[in-house]
């Protein structure tokens, strides 16, 4: 037992000590980037979210805009199928 801890630790030594210094690389200027013209990053599929809600006994819902900050519908009525 004593020869396998004795190994083991004998081992961890020489792991260590063949560990490389590392040393902190030189910071690399940020390149500018040039806009062209005065356009707005949009996203491409529109994010929305439905709406429901129990008016006068009828269940309605109503599409909001996530991207735009809109409503996209009126109140529609769910007809019991």
């Amino acid at each position: 037992m004593k020869k396998r801890i004795v190994t083991l630790l004998l081992i961890c030594v020489m792991a260590l000590s063949f560990a490389i210094p590392v040393t902190a690389n030189e910071i690399l200027p940020v390149e500018s980037v040039n806009v062209v013209g005065e356009q707005e990053i949009t996203p491409h599929t529109e994010m929305t979210r439905m709406y429901w809600r129990n008016h006068q006994g009828q269940l309605q819902w109503r599409l909001w805009s996530i991207t735009n900050g809109r409503w996209l519908s009126e109140w529609t009525t769910v007809h019991p199928a």
